[in-house]
C-alpha cells in the first residue's frame, strides 16, 4: 500500500528538509534491511506551505516506526493512489 506523510513545519529551510529527508530514507533502508517491508519513493518540500511530504510504500505502523526510528516527527499519514508512472523497483 502507498502512503503519504505530510509534516507541516513553520520555519524549515530546503537545507533541513533535506537532511530530513535522508534521515527518513536511511532509516527506511535500515528497518527493510532488517525484515519490515517499507520503502522511500521520494519526497518534496513546499516552501510557501512550510511543508514536508514524503512518499511511502508499507504499512501505516512501518512507516511510523521509520519516523520514529528517524527521530522525525509528522502531522498526518494518508494512503494514497499512484497515478501515471509506478515509482521504480
Amino acid at each position: 500500500m502507498y502512503f503519504v506523510v505530510e509534516r507541516f513545519w513553520p520555519g524549515s529551510t530546503e537545507t533541513a528538509a533535506l537532511a530530513a529527508m535522508e534521515r527518513l530514507r536511511t532509516s527506511c533502508d535500515r528497518l527493510s534491511t532488517a525484515g519490515v517491508a517499507v520503502r522511500w519513493l521520494g519526497g518534496i518540500f513546499v516552501p510557501s506551505d512550510e511543508a514536508v511530504s514524503c512518499r511511502f510504500e508499507g504499512t501505516a505502523q512501518a512507516i511510523r516506526a521509520v519516523h520514529e526510528f528517524a527521530g522525525e516527527s509528522f502531522d498526518r499519514i494518508l494512503p494514497m493512489v499512484e497515478l501515471g508512472d509506478q515509482p521504480p523497483g
